[in-house]
């Protein structure tokens, strides 16, 4: 062999060595994006942030990062999901409902009355509502905070003791406890989260009845509410979404990295919004507000009204996917 082609020969090794040596560090450092539908400090996305996102960097071990891109201050909650839909952004924790136009139909997980364990059966409801997502181009990959019982009504100075109560009663309220809130009977007031203080300082309505009592705290809205009714309803309509394609062009051990430290971070955020429910609550009864049930039949109807109410909201809207999704997220 001459000294030119055995020179060539060495060359070539050297390139290939290089190309390989480069595509490694390419392979190494994917970085992702994500967005929150609240500002970072704000204890939901705090919680995901610590169970979901620092998981996921610790577990790839600088394979995978995933960089917090900003808040509604970035990108406006309702327009994350389109973002995330469009490339924009890799991922966004962001209420279902924020998002329903692209994925018809999801805003059903929040009516889930299942255990995680039984949601992510094969075949159960997350298969189907990762499904629903898919068809948006975007990848479901859990909850971000699935706490049941999630949402309570706030009453400013009256107290609801009988359905007759309802009737004139303004009820302020975000997408999510519209349908129920009309069911009950009560004057519907649609309001953003960020209006709950000031609506109820003012004497604009006379309740809220779509907020946790965590965000309700966290808002300082216990210290303009004299009664809250000790019966909660619905889910967590918090979401984690993914770009499809994004997520079809991960490496499956990067796939599997995600999508176990989101099934642990579900199961841990739950542990964490008990927790801190509890601290809400003694916040608020320090504060003087009285937590009060309805006698049994009341409180049947009031739980059984909101369900069905929003069942049948989703009916209307979404008629080709709500019966199936009613039966997987339904009690056995």
């Amino acid at each position: 062999m001459s000294y030119r082609l055995k020179g060539m020969i060495f060359i070539l090794s050297l390139l290939t060595c290089f190309v390989f040596q480069i595509s490694d560090i390419y392979a190494q450092k994917i970085e992702l994006s994500w967005v929150s539908f609240t500002p970072k400090d704000n204890p939901e996305a705090t919680a995901i942030n610590r169970f979901f996102i620092d998981r996921v960097n610790e577990r790839a071990k600088g394979e995978l990062f995933l960089r917090y891109r900003g808040g509604p201050e970035t990108i406006p909650p309702f327009d994350q999901g389109k973002a995330v839909q469009k490339g924009v952004v890799d991922i966004a924790i962001v209420p279902v409902g924020f998002y329903e136009p692209i994925a018809p139909g999801v805003g059903g997980a929040m009516l889930s009355q299942i255990s995680l364990e039984e949601e992510r059966k094969p075949g159960g409801a997350y298969d189907y509502l990762n499904e629903l997502h898919k068809r948006g181009g975007l990848f479901y990959l859990g909850r971000g905070n699935p706490s049941d019982e999630f949402f309570m009504l706030n009453l400013r100075s009256k107290k609801i003791l009988k359905k007759e109560d309802f009737i004139g009663m303004k009820i302020g309220t975000a997408t999510v406890a519209r349908a129920c809130t009309a069911a009950w009977g009560a004057t519907v007031v649609s309001l953003s989260m960020q209006e709950y203080y000031s609506a109820m300082e003012r004497g604009l309505v006379d309740g809220i009845s779509s907020c946790p009592i965590t965000q309700w705290v966290a808002q300082g809205c216990h210290e303009v509410t004299k009664y809250t009714v000790d019966h909660g309803y619905y889910q967590s309509t918090l979401a984690v979404i993914m770009n499809l394609e994004r997520w079809n062009k991960l490496p499956k051990h990067l796939q599997k990295i995600i999508m176990e430290s989101m099934i642990q971070s579900e199961k841990d955020c739950r542990e964490w919004d008990a927790k801190d429910r509890i601290k809400a609550r003694e916040k608020m009864i320090k504060a003087g507000v009285e937590f009060y049930k309805f006698p049994p039949d009341m409180a049947k109807w009031f739980i059984d009204t909101a369900y069905n109410a929003a069942w049948e909201y989703q009916m209307k809207r979404f008629p080709d996917v709500t019966p199936k999704l009613r039966e997987l997220l339904s009690k056995k």
